[in-house]
């Protein structure tokens, strides 16, 4: 016989669960009910538990997080999670860490005895986790390609990291080596730009998928091929010869070959145009970067509006280019400001400033571009919250309209911290006085359906919020759990009906919602150190 425990902030659910549920036919003896994360530990810590079923969603600490702390007590305790989020990213995390299943609320009787009889099999033969392992391991081959779609373009913009690159070229399973040459193709689909009004975005995804699985068929076994579509709409496909044997210009001579071939059947399958670009070789991974602005520079340059063409990266080096690139990288300043990444955005200035001391001290064209961008981001953000710059510092934006910010990088970047401060600080003071409001919203909602339904849903639907999320804004701006404060609510509201009233305990029970009144006897006396009854008859007595 196994021991289980069912965790969640919502005592009327877990209590559901565990007192209604006919777990003996699982061969589960005993069933442990924790209401909060920190309960829950304390009873691991205590008896032998086998089996946890916990929600994802809770205030003090997710069932994520239960979990990665149950694991180095128990490691051989088995989690099941519950949750009605349907996102990869918490996926990927349950197999992180080797979570037995993840289930979707609402879930059906039958599923969830299923799952839960699986895990006791499991446990009788100790091999809990392969199960959910191996599903969560097939969704992670299903979007590997996306992943390493998005690492490379990482890698493009230069923010990939060499540090990480084994543990990443490992667990996406890209097999290209450190220190060996590579190629890169750039292909441009000749109609991308003329017809995108005309193509839906999965469109052109699927005609991304079309290209790269061309090419890398077309290309293979000669080439490792890894490949992304980047934010200009170029398919970039990086090159690594699978026989590093090859000299330079053997692999240079085969791709050429290989390349009229490939045009066309791109050609074929995409039904437009197709332009391709081959540069030299290039070290992986440091020279990924400077390989793709390259490329990007000679295909500007030697194909402009031209269609159909196959070309060389041409022997003679440009210079580079001469756009700032602290002002460009993703993700740019005015995404900053939109997520609100304060410190971030503070970063990305000092980036942006100490490029321009370092490489543009005598450009003042350079100051007047990064002063452009940066006041567009700031009257972006402040625009799309319906108000204007100038309200809110007339005399920061009186300064910028006499050109004084642009006398000198000093006083651009003086400029540029001392109106990020003041957009912070109203942004703060907004977010303050909704959350205020939001949490005035929840407390008259229960004060109006403490009887019927105040669950975490039900408070979340009203005031339009995530119930997760709502769980955090209530601690960070009361100090205590919305659980914490409804049992408190409940509790003084059953408290006055004892003494106001003669109405029996089972009505109480009733008003303050409650179905069941030896659950709220319970409840009660472990609130008050003694049961509805007591505190009624001890009251009269005080009174008398």
């Amino acid at each position: 016989m196994r021991n289980l425990l069912i965790v969640d902030d919502e005592a009327h659910w877990v209590d559901n669960l565990a007192d209604h549920k006919p777990w003996n036919e699982l061969q589960i003896d005993v069933v442990h009910k924790a209401y909060s994360p920190f309960e829950a530990l304390e009873l691991i810590d205590i008896y032998p538990i086998d089996l946890v079923l916990t929600d994802i969603s809770m205030p003090e600490l997710s069932g994520l997080e239960l979990i990665e702390e149950i694991k180095k007590r128990k490691p051989d305790t088995v989690c099941l999670l519950l949750s009605g989020y349907s996102e990869f990213e918490y996926a990927k995390q349950a197999m992180r860490l080797e979570a037995f299943d993840y289930l979707l609320k609402p879930i059906k009787d039958e599923e969830l005895f299923r799952v839960v009889n699986k895990a006791v099999q499991q446990l009788e033969q100790r091999d809990a986790d392969k199960g959910v392992y191996q599903k969560l391991q097939h969704s992670l081959q299903e979007n590997l390609p996306l992943i390493r779609s998005h690492l490379l373009r990482e890698w493009l913009i230069g923010q990939g990291h060499t540090s990480r690159w084994k543990d990443q070229a490992e667990r996406y399973q890209i097999p290209f080596a450190e220190q060996r040459d590579v190629w890169m193709m750039l292909i441009r689909l000749e109609n991308e730009y003329q017809t995108a009004s005309h193509h839906p975005t999965t469109d052109r995804n699927w005609v991304e998928f079309a290209v790269l699985n061309i090419a890398e068929e077309w290309l293979s076994p000669d080439f490792e091929v890894w490949g992304c579509r980047e934010d200009h709409g170029y398919i970039v496909l990086l090159l690594q010869p699978a026989d590093s044997g090859f000299a330079s210009a053997e692999v240079r001579r085969l791709l050429e070959h290989m390349m009229l071939g490939l045009q066309q059947k791109l050609k074929s399958i995409a039904k437009e145009p197709v332009s391709l670009l081959l540069t030299r070789e290039h070290t992986f991974p440091t020279g990924v970067r400077s390989a793709y602005e390259q490329a990007l520079i000679d295909f500007r340059r030697q194909v402009g509006e031209r269609q159909e063409l196959i070309l060389l990266e041409s022997a003679a080096r440009h210079p580079a280019a001469k756009s700032m690139r602290a002002l460009h990288t993703t993700p740019t300043l005015l995404q900053l400001l939109e997520m609100s990444q304060w410190e971030l955005a503070a970063q990305r200035l000092s980036y942006i400033f100490a490029e321009l001391s370092e490489q543009w001290q005598q450009s003042y064209e350079h100051v007047l571009i990064a002063g452009m961008e940066i006041s567009t981001a700031y009257m972006q953000l402040i625009h799309r919250n319906g108000q204007y710059l100038t309200d809110l510092s007339p005399e920061l934006m009186s300064s910028f309209d006499n050109g004084a910010p642009f006398r000198s990088i000093q006083a651009l970047e003086q400029w540029s911290y001392d109106m990020l401060r003041l957009i912070q600080q109203v942004q703060r003071a907004e977010v303050q006085s909704s959350r205020q409001s939001t949490i005035r919203k929840v407390h008259q909602f229960i004060e109006h359906h403490l009887h019927k339904d105040a669950s975490l849903r039900a408070i979340a639907d009203e005031v339009h919020m995530h119930p997760t999320h709502l769980s955090k804004i209530y601690k960070l701006e009361t100090g205590q759990s919305l659980s914490e404060y409804m049992m408190n609510v409940r509790m003084d509201k059953a408290s006055r009906l004892l003494t106001e009233t003669a109405k029996r305990i089972y009505e109480i029970c009733e008003l303050i919602g409650y179905s069941d009144p030896a659950y709220f006897i319970k409840v009660y006396k472990k609130y008050y150190g003694m049961t509805p009854q007591e505190y009624r008859e001890r009251h009269k007595q005080t009174c008398e």
